[in-house]
């Protein structure tokens, strides 16, 4: 009778296990989700934060372009393609064309925002105090 006991407390064991191996992987993508919540939220935040004075839609995905740019220039070491700055709209906006968005950056060269250094190649102004 001493094995049956072993192989009933080793078959316990190895189901406790298991629920904790469960339990763990559980935990692993709660906080995966978790994170994600957290990022969209301050997506969310910044965003809201940068649209409190637009009315019209289309005016609204053209700012947070724009806010996304200026953040992605002001971080660069170097002058960004029109390409890398492109990635960054798009997570602005996933259905900007790339039409539109060469739009908007000539609209912010316009403005003073950013200038074009070389061909394809942009950088920030910075602000006048």
């Amino acid at each position: 009778m001493p094995d049956e006991d072993s192989s009933t407390t080793s078959y316990y064991e190895r189901r406790l296990q298991q629920e904790i191996e469960a339990i763990e992987l559980k935990l692993k993508e709660l906080t995966a989700e978790r994170d994600a919540l957290r990022r969209q939220l301050i997506k969310a935040r910044w965003e809201n934060h940068h649209l409190r004075d637009v009315s019209r839609k289309n005016s609204a995905s053209r700012v947070l372009v724009e806010q996304r740019v200026l953040a992605a220039l002001e971080q660069a070491t170097k002058p960004m393609t029109s390409s890398q700055l492109f990635s960054v709209a798009r997570l602005a906006n996933f259905e900007l064309k790339e039409n539109t968005f060469r739009t908007h950056l000539h609209r912010m060269k316009s403005k003073g925002l950013i200038e074009n250094v070389s061909r394809g190649r942009w950088r920030g102004i910075a602000p006048a105090d």
